[in-house]
């Protein structure tokens, strides 16, 4: 009994945690926020495994890029559309592997 109540414990905290770490991931504005996430949620279900790592990377890369733009007030108020447009870029090439989004 008590080591499933552990179990569940330790799995909520699991969840939480993530939970945080997103959140601390996000760039702040809605759209590159989605976009990111549906993109990683694509890489990770549909991409093969020996392709993933090349997707990651790039997503990492917009992800720091895009914060970098939030971050600064001259850029800010450019960046939604920024993510839009590179975001269907991207999501095209997301296309051959059944992501939609």
């Amino acid at each position: 009994m008590v080591s499933r109540l552990a179990l569940a414990l330790a799995a909520g905290l699991v969840v939480h945690m993530s939970g945080i770490a997103r959140s601390a991931d996000d760039i702040g504005i809605p759209e590159c926020d989605r976009f990111i996430t549906s993109y990683e949620t694509c890489v990770m279900t549909k991409v093969p495994a020996t392709h993933r790592v090349t997707f990651t990377q790039q997503v990492a890369t917009l992800r720091q890029t895009w914060r970098s733009l939030a971050e600064n007030p001259q850029t800010r108020s450019q960046l939604q559309q920024i993510c839009v447009t590179q975001g269907e870029q991207m999501r095209r090439g997301l296309e051959p592997f059944g992501c939609n989004f």
